[in-house]
Formats: C-alpha cells, structure tokens, sequence
C-alpha cells in the first residue's frame, strides 16, 4: 500500500491538535496493552478519555444512553456482537465489494459504468438473499464521494485504499471500554477483545499513518451513505485527529509505533 500524504488536511483553528490528551501516568500499561488502546486512540481527544487506561470517568447512565442511542447496545450480548462485527469489518467488508467496481468506473474502462455495476450489485444481492436497496446505496456513496473529489488529493488512485479496515477496527476500543464501564462486559474479557483488533490492525497496516488514512477515508464513507453532503467535514475532523496523533509529542502513536517488532512482548528470541 502506497503511503498517503503525511499530511493530507489542514490543521485550522478549530483542529483537535490544540486539545491536549490525557495521561495518567499513575503505572504505565505494558507495551501490548497500551498497543491495543493506542488502535482507537483517535476517540481519545473528542471523548476526553485517558490514553493508558481501559477506564473511562463517564457516569454510567451516561454512557449507557450513549451507546444505546448511537450503537444500539443494551446488554452483554449485544456489546460483544458489534465487537464481532467490527473485527468483521463492520463497513469494509461491504467496502471491499464496490470499492473495484467503483475504480473501475471512475477510470472509464471499458464495459464499467455506474448503471451497469448497480444492476450487477441488485442481482448479487438477489441471489444472497439481501437488500438490493442497501448495496446499490452503499456503491452511490463511494461513487458520489470520489467523483465529488470530497478528500482532494488523499483521493487519488494511487492513495486509494481497498480496504477500509482501519475505521472498523479503530472503533472497536471505544466500544469495549464504553462496554466495560456499562457494566456490560468485564474486564478480563475486555483485553482479548482489544489484543485482537491490535493483531488485525497489525496484519493490515504497517504503521500508523497508513491506519490514519483508512480512518479518514472510513469516516467520509460512512457519512456519505447518509448524507453526501457532510462526508467533507467528516473527512476534515477525522484529518485533524489523525494530524494530532501523528504530529504531537504527547500522542500514544508518538510514544508507540503500531509495528509488531516494536512491541517486546511480542519479539521472538
């Protein structure tokens, strides 16, 4: 995968790189561990929870409405279920079907146009036994959002991921620890769940600026299934995360490089 632009948006006066994160410091959290938290650290900053520790401060009835009213999560069952999906890939694994056809399309190549890849994408959704309606949409959003040109230059070919793994797997430790302080899940199930996004994110990604950029372009994705018109500042707010992570001194990603080698609980003799 081609590396992006390091830094593919402005900061602006609004940028999250003027938000300071948070450490406690109290006992640092062994490397894989912190690793693991480190995977979502770009919901850190806007929820204003600590980077070394799986607690959060919220009040739990807070948190409780939070996740039910924006993930649907009431119990145990369902908070490890959107876990699942996330490692899944909750939306790239629909990703990975129109993003090609998309490419192709946006190329002119021959025999590839829109129309013909949404009557490919209703008769596949057909045979499957799924929503017509939700395939075709998902396609229109990725089409709208790169011929809109919406993320200018991170947009181009040879930038354009074919996956979007990162914005599934960066959301995965935010759920856990919103679970954990719910009282949904329990801590010592909670740490195999964020080893595992850790490991997928390290199979995906070799650092984390190319995370970085599945995240944005994640983020604009999933704006624009609702609404084409809010993917640009979905894309400018998740940049301004990404730029705080990779730029600032006090960032977790700063402190610890994604890469497994980087990790000693990890090396082999």
């Amino acid at each position: 995968m081609t590396l992006p632009p390091i830094t593919p948006f402005p900061f602006g006066e609004k940028s999250a790189l003027g938000r300071p994160f948070i450490w406690r410091g109290q006992s640092p959290l062994p490397p894989r561990h912190q690793a693991a938290l480190n995977v979502g650290a770009h919901m850190w900053i806007p929820n204003a929870f600590a980077c070394d520790t799986i607690l959060i401060d919220e009040s739990v009835e807070a948190v409780r409405t939070r996740i039910r009213e924006w993930w649907e999560i009431t119990d145990a069952i369902s908070a490890r279920k959107i876990v699942g999906q996330l490692l899944d890939g909750m939306h790239s694994s629909t990703f990975e079907v129109i993003a090609p056809l998309v490419a192709e399309s946006t190329r002119k190549t021959s025999g590839h146009d829109p129309e013909a890849h949404r009557e490919f994408l209703a008769a596949r959704a057909a045979a499957r036994g799924d929503s017509p309606g939700y395939w075709v949409a998902h396609y229109n959003a990725l089409y709208n959002l790169r011929t809109a040109k919406v993320l200018r230059n991170s947009v181009a070919d040879r930038h354009f991921p074919d996956h979007i793994r990162a914005w599934d797997l960066g959301r995965l430790p935010f759920i856990v620890r919103t679970g954990l302080r719910a009282g949904y899940l329990q801590e010592d199930e909670c740490w195999p769940m964020l080893f595992a996004g850790l490991d997928s994110a390290r199979n995906y990604y070799a650092n984390w600026r190319q995370f970085a950029h599945g995240v944005v372009i994640g983020r604009a994705y999933w704006s624009a299934i609702t609404d084409i018109g809010t993917a640009g500042d979905s894309a400018q707010t998740a940049g301004n995360w990404m730029n705080a992570l990779l730029v600032r001194s006090d960032s977790p990603w700063r402190r610890l490089p994604l890469g497994a080698e980087e990790d000693p609980e990890r090396r082999v003799p």
